[in-house]
């Protein structure tokens, strides 16, 4: 009897997992007699022992031990809000109990570790899900805690004796660093470089998102005077937004896709196209602003309040009396650690900062629009 597939109910959303091999590299994946688990393989089969072994999403390890007459090399990650991932039968460990990794970081090397592996060099690779709440997953054995995996949005696993040909797209939590609009020239730069040139109208509000989910962030514009979000090449959504909106970008379903928003200060409202993310939350004078703040992979509404000088998520104040007057506001993950960060363009100074460090000094003009993302 096949066991359960999907997520228990007090879940949260699932992270955006990817493959946990390097990006680009071609593997094989079969059930076997123990779907949901899988055995994974590179292509070719014979290039799979010492293979690189990489996060599929950040976490916690909290277990990372040997067991040599058992399953090997074992690892386990705690990626939040219940969700767990465990290897086996690895040739090597590069991480121990409570190092933080994230996406893309590596962990280890596949190999044929312990009893079990029957010699064959592959990673046994199990989703699951903490049912009973005891801080783990439980492992290598059928039970109610293990799930289909899904890689890069696509659920694998869901049955015995299948096998699945998969390209990894697991290229990293790569920092994110500044970036700016200059209208005056319809020019886009990031340090030391210009992005774009010729694309943008006065008006335009820049904004930078990952619109294809390829891990890369590129320039974005909300035109109010048509109600228009463009990405470069391509109208995004049109006759959406209103006089006054603040637009913002996020992921806000954990898909590894960012799509627009905005926050609506005459309501106090927070929407995504097609749906309201948060309502009676932000005051008039708040600067908005998303990001990931808890490192679920899902984008969350934050403001900065300048007349108290305080950042906000819902439900928290983030940071205190920190930014100045005529700063402009920014979020991004400056250190690849798969959480969102305040940060600011001073341009009265042509400085950028991040919580106890500046970023860029001697860098923008004042009429640039700040961006930020993984460029």
């Amino acid at each position: 009897m096949l066991l359960p597939l999907g997520p228990p109910a007090q879940a949260a959303a699932r992270p955006a997992f990817q493959a946990p091999f390097q990006c680009g590299r071609q593997i094989r994946m079969e059930s076997f007699g123990h779907a949901p688990a899988l055995d994974i393989f590179r292509v070719p089969t014979s290039a799979t022992e010492g293979e690189p072994l990489i996060a599929p999403a950040a976490g916690r390890v909290n277990q990372s031990y040997s067991n040599p007459s058992g399953a090997g090399n074992i690892i386990q990650i705690d990626h939040g809000g219940g969700w767990f991932t465990t290897y086996i039968h690895l040739q090597s460990r590069a991480v121990g109990v409570g190092a933080q990794v994230a996406a893309g970081t590596p962990i280890g090397r596949v190999g044929h570790t312990g009893e079990t592996s029957n010699g064959v060099s592959h990673l046994h690779f199990e989703m699951a899900v903490d049912r009973n709440g005891d801080g783990r997953a439980e492992w290598g054995y059928p039970n109610d805690e293990r799930v289909a995996p899904v890689f890069n949005g696509v659920t694998y696993g869901q049955s015995n004796n299948g096998t699945w040909y998969v390209t990894s797209a697991n290229c990293g939590t790569r920092p994110d660093g500044p970036g700016l609009f200059r209208p005056s020239t319809k020019t886009w730069y990031r340090p030391g470089a210009a992005m774009l040139t010729g694309w943008g109208e006065p008006g335009d509000i820049a904004l930078a998102g990952d619109w294809n989910g390829d891990g890369i962030d590129e320039p974005g514009v909300f035109r109010p005077s048509t109600k228009t979000w463009y990405r470069v090449g391509a109208a995004m959504l049109t006759g959406w937004g209103e006089p006054g909106d603040q637009p913002i970008v996020g992921d806000w379903n954990g898909d590894g896709t960012d799509e627009p928003g905005v926050f609506r200060p005459s309501t106090k409202t927070w929407y995504r196209h097609g749906a309201t993310l948060l309502t009676g939350w932000g005051d008039e004078g708040d600067i908005a602003l998303a990001g990931d703040w808890n490192g679920d992979g899902i984008d969350e509404p934050g403001v900065f309040r300048p007349s108290t000088k305080t950042w906000y998520r819902p439900g928290a104040a983030m940071l205190t009396g920190w930014g100045e007057p005529g700063d402009q506001p920014i979020a991004g993950d400056w250190n690849g650690d798969g959480t969102d960060e305040p940060g600011v363009f001073r341009p009265s100074t042509k400085t950028w900062y991040r919580h106890g460090a500046v970023m860029a000094e001697n860098w923008g003009e004042v009429g640039d629009q700040p961006i930020a993302g993984s460029f």
